[in-house]
């Protein structure tokens, strides 16, 4: 009795983990949106973005603090000895100085300097913001390219299958004719020489789902397990938007160009505090004190308060060059606002442009795909009733494979092209 319970209390965990791996063992199947997730949570690009944030935001922290009262706490020991003059005679002394105290200073005013510096470092913050918005954009873009790049060389795996079946039936109906005489050898072995076509097309692909495979995998820093898959979406199911309507979305969204203009805005500040550091800061100080020459004596308390004035005079020409080097940094910052502006510009035009093509290229390859299944049934009905060759069918054959492989790659351009014009009008999410 003893051990039927005890077997059960080890079937438990067992019979656990058993059920555990068959939910596991179920297929899975990714979609672009779960993607993107596990892209933004595991690639270390975010990460490294996110950091640069981080730093920026520490940096307008640090920066601010210098507005802020500065309050420090100081105690200290000294023990004094040598000879003191008392009158007209001097005589060794040796004395020991206890102190504790509290300092204060605060920043009254400094022509704006201090203000000016923590603006230029805010708007950095700022523009950091931008980047990280830009690099999540960027590797949506990629996982997107990946998931698509996946299923298309998933799509062309199946193709090269059918016409490996398909080239693998025409030898049976070659060999068959033979056999019974009513062929040639030759259109035994050309119908050989296709099937090996299509098989070393079929080994290709496969090659190519691997490939595109480990793409994927590199991008969401995730491995797959053998039982996942990708959800198939490369129909055409989107709208889009004008031209006109498409660059005013750029100027809104496109965080390449609101980071630009946060940069310009900084160095315009950093110039402003550059500049006024030549002029002089007004600070007020203040402290109070405890101070005894032996521990077995009372503490005695004092106070201090003042104002301080302080104007560089002459500083090694460190002043001037900080101003030519923060007038150095705006030219640039401002030359690469109006680069970036040249690069949206032209980027959502040419996502545009690419676009309207993929949309046209689908509505021809798919009349291009209709004409090949036509001509291959025709030419597979001729060579049945023996009036054709194997070379029509061979071309048939080619010509299907041709036409099905540059659909499925207007179909994959026009996602990517979708979403590079998302990218392009900062609207990709």
């Amino acid at each position: 009795m003893k051990n039927t319970q005890l077997n059960k209390y080890y079937l438990l965990p067992v019979t656990f983990l058993f059920i555990a791996n068959i939910a596991f063992a179920q297929q899975d199947t990714l979609t672009i949106e779960k993607c993107i997730t596990l892209a933004l949570e595991n690639n270390p690009q975010i990460k490294i973005a996110e950091s640069n944030y981080e730093l920026s935001s520490a940096n307008l922290t640090l920066t601010r603090s210098t507005l802020f009262p500065q309050i420090s706490f100081n105690t200290g020991w000294n023990r004094n000895g040598g000879n003191f003059f008392q009158g007209p005679t001097a005589r060794e002394v040796t004395y020991e100085n206890y102190s504790y105290g509290f300092q204060l200073q605060q920043l009254v005013f400094d022509f704006d300097k201090s203000y000016s510096r923590v603006s230029g470092t805010s708007d950095l913050k700022s523009a950091s913001e931008q980047d990280l918005f830009s690099s999540k954009q960027t590797l949506i873009l990629n996982t997107y390219i990946a998931y698509f790049t996946y299923l298309q060389a998933d799509r062309i795996n199946n193709v090269s299958l059918e016409a490996l079946q398909q080239a693998q039936e025409h030898l049976r109906q070659a060999q068959s004719f033979y056999d019974v005489g009513k062929k040639p050898q030759f259109d035994v072995l050309k119908a050989k020489t296709d099937e090996a076509n299509a098989r070393v097309n079929l080994i290709t692909s496969q090659n190519n789902i691997i490939v595109s495979r480990l793409q994927l995998e590199n991008i969401l820093n995730t491995k797959f397990g053998n039982n996942v898959h990708l959800k198939d979406n490369l129909e055409i199911t989107k709208d889009t938007v004008g031209i006109q309507s498409a660059l005013a979305l750029a100027w809104e969204n496109r965080p390449e160009f609101i980071g630009a203009k946060f940069r310009v805005d900084a160095n315009k500040s950093f110039l402003t505090s550059a500049w006024t550091a030549n002029l002089p800061s007004i600070n007020l100080t203040g402290g109070y004190n405890w101070r005894t020459f032996s521990l077995n004596q009372n503490f005695l308390n004092s106070w201090n308060l003042g104002v301080t004035l302080s104007l560089p005079i002459f500083q090694g020409f460190a002043l001037d060059a900080g101003v030519d080097q923060a007038r150095a940094n705006l030219k640039n910052a401002e030359a690469t606002f109006d680069f970036i502006q040249l690069n949206i510009n032209l980027d959502v035009q040419q996502q545009y442009t690419n676009l309207k093509l993929a949309v046209a290229k689908i509505e021809a390859t798919k009349s291009l795909l209709s004409q090949a299944e036509e001509t291959l049934k025709l030419a597979e009905g001729r060579y049945k009733e023996e009036v054709g060759s194997p070379i029509e069918i061979t071309d048939a054959l080619v010509t299907l494979l041709n036409a099905q492989i540059l659909y499925i790659q207007a179909l994959y351009d026009y996602q990517v092209s979708y979403v590079r014009l998302q990218k392009a009008i900062g609207i990709l999410k």
